[in-house]
């Protein structure tokens, strides 16, 4: 088990990373045999598919930069349980492709394993973002 103190830092640094739009910053974080999901509705297509290993991480997470922009969103509470760390966040989060804004909130949960992510799961409000991006309408 790593100490909560250092978990509480990674997930930080994590989140400033991505802030900051620097992939290389978030990915040297993520274990190569991690997995991340954005859990969610299958309407959201390749969105909610979970990915496997560092290559296929780093292709989902610049998308993810190049389209949705989460400098706004704050951390309302973070929760440690042995190696694993829960956030709540919530913010104006932009999609970029439209430059429309919107409040949102996201939960994520992260697994570590000798100081790197494991498993990342994202989850969000998939029916916001299928109407965000013109999947449905109103």
């Amino acid at each position: 088990m790593t100490d909560r103190n250092e978990l509480e830092r990674a997930v930080k640094m994590i989140y400033g990373a991505r802030n900051e739009n620097d992939l290389d910053g978030i990915m040297g974080w993520f274990d190569p045999s991690c997995r991340f999901r954005i859990v969610g509705s299958t309407w959201l297509g390749a969105m909610t598919e979970p990915v496997n290993g560092t290559d296929s991480i780093r292709s989902s997470i610049q998308a993810l930069i190049d389209t949705w922009d989460l400098s706004g969103v704050s951390i309302v509470s973070l929760h440690v349980d042995g190696d694993t760390v829960c956030v709540h966040r919530a913010g104006p989060v932009r999609f970029i492709p439209l430059n429309i804004s919107k409040d949102m909130e996201l939960m994520d949960k992260f697994t570590f394993k000798d100081g790197r992510v494991i498993d990342f799961a994202e989850f969000v409000d998939t029916l916001e973002v299928a109407e965000t991006v013109g999947l449905l309408s109103r």
